[in-house]
């Protein structure tokens, strides 16, 4: 597919910066190896658009000195705003860009060097206000992202889950084979940033969430509002306790944001079968039990409820089975996280994946390139929206899809679930499958 870009160009790298992305991208020690030509860094066309930080691609044509042959260098670059200002203050208020390069600079190379496979994009620039990457849209990467159309199959669920366990399984090796703690060493870096009252989208999230669950039809009956109102936005506020660091079970580094836009598929050119994944965005990065990684991907990317409780047991199975052989493959007693240890902590983990559920799916439905026009036509109006109050924008993108209130509407029917965990303070893995 080719790479469609509108003629804006910004300038937020010079020839230094070209200098060493060249030079990390190819392997070389010095300038000497090759000539840079030209550079320019240019915004994609259509709806690739961020949630905290702005896209481009950058072109840069070099000369190699030894073979005199021309070269054209692509890369995807992740920038701070510095197109909106409304939007570039809420980036450096959140300091969601500062923690991923961190993560960038400090943490995934270290990953990387006990996975089993290639699991993200390589770096080739880490500031605190940028991040130039591995492309994985260009066609000779062979990577592509699905539509929010597509339908996972089997398949597509499986390799995530693999990727997730290898991941993890990294983490574990990295600890174990230099003696360190992630969650220690990195304390400053790997902060909830998103499940957390301090964060003013949550907190507008859960507020939308109890405006939903309050109008939604199945709670019209005393028993339900009273728990709505008096004790489901306590629950909220209490959640980020649910997806810190345990103090008995063993953590792992988790993406903690595996939906469909985070991720890139390679498939078989004749069966069209994906044969392998990579995951992208290490924003909400954090240190925890594994299970809140691997029921925030499943949760997110079933096309009916029907097919997810069939299937989330299975995979949650497939996910342990390859964490054990990915920690045999790097010489790791595969029992470092036990059955029993990772069956108490899906329980644990459903709350906030439900949770976050509700919240995200309202943002996930949104009409294809609303967000982006919202962001460039009334930035304050679309920063109240994610920040502050979100009434009325259900209200407003209701109006161009009529469909829109039924669809954000099916996540808060976790209310019951909830309730019966306020009441037990536990679930059965049975309710796993609501």
């Amino acid at each position: 597919m080719a790479e469609s870009t509108q003629s804006l160009t910004v300038e937020i790298l010079n020839k230094n910066d070209c200098l060493t992305i060249i030079k990390n991208c190819l392997n070389l020690l010095g300038d000497n190896d090759f000539e840079l030509l030209s550079y320019q860094v240019v915004k994609p066309s259509g709806d690739l658009v961020g949630f905290m930080g702005e896209y481009y691609k950058l072109h840069v044509d070099i000369r190699e000195k030894n073979s005199n042959a021309l070269r054209t260098l692509k890369f995807f670059v992740k920038s701070i705003p510095v197109t909106n200002e409304v939007y570039r203050d809420e980036c450096e208020r959140k300091g969601f860009f500062r923690k991923e390069s961190r993560i960038y600079a400090d943490i995934l190379p270290n990953l990387q060097r006990y996975a089993s496979s290639d699991l993200f994009p390589k770096s080739y620039l880490v500031r605190s206000d940028i991040l130039v990457l591995e492309d994985f849209s260009l066609p000779e990467k062979g990577f592509q992202q699905l539509s929010p159309a597509d339908i996972y199959t089997t398949k597509h669920l499986q390799l995530c889950v693999q990727l997730l366990a290898r991941f993890h399984a990294a983490s574990l090796a990295w600890e174990t084979k230099e003696s360190i703690n992630i969650g220690e060493k990195f304390q400053d870096v790997l902060i909830e940033m998103q499940l957390t009252a301090k964060n003013e989208w949550y907190i507008t999230g859960i507020k939308a969430a109890l405006y939903l669950a309050q109008i939604h039809p199945k709670y019209q009956y005393p028993e339900a509002q009273e728990f709505i109102n008096g004790k489901l936005y306590q629950l909220f506020l209490d959640m980020e306790q649910f997806a810190n660091a345990s103090t008995t079970l063993r953590n792992v580094l988790c993406h903690r944001d595996s939906w469909n836009s985070n991720i890139f598929w390679k498939f078989n050119p004749d069966t069209n079968e994906p044969l392998e994944c990579r995951i992208v965005d290490f924003q909400l990065t954090r240190y925890s039990p594994p299970a809140i990684d691997v029921l925030n991907f499943l949760y997110n990317n079933f096309e009916t409820s029907e097919r997810r409780d069939k299937e989330v047991p299975e995979l949650l199975k497939y996910y342990y089975s390859t964490l054990k052989e990915e920690l045999k493959q790097l010489d790791l007693p595969e029992d470092l996280i036990p059955q029993q240890e990772f069956d108490e902590d899906c329980r644990k983990a459903l709350l906030p994946v439900l949770t976050l559920r509700a919240i995200c799916v309202p943002l996930f439905n949104l009409p294809k390139g609303w967000a982006s026009h919202m962001r460039a036509t009334e930035p304050k109006k679309f920063d109240e929206y994610m920040n502050s109050e979100r009434t009325e924008m259900f209200e407003r993108v209701s109006k161009l899809d009529p469909t829109y209130v039924e669809k954000i509407l099916f996540p808060v029917q976790t209310v019951e679930l909830l309730q019966s965990l306020v009441i037990t303070r536990q679930v059965n893995f049975t309710c796993m499958l609501w």
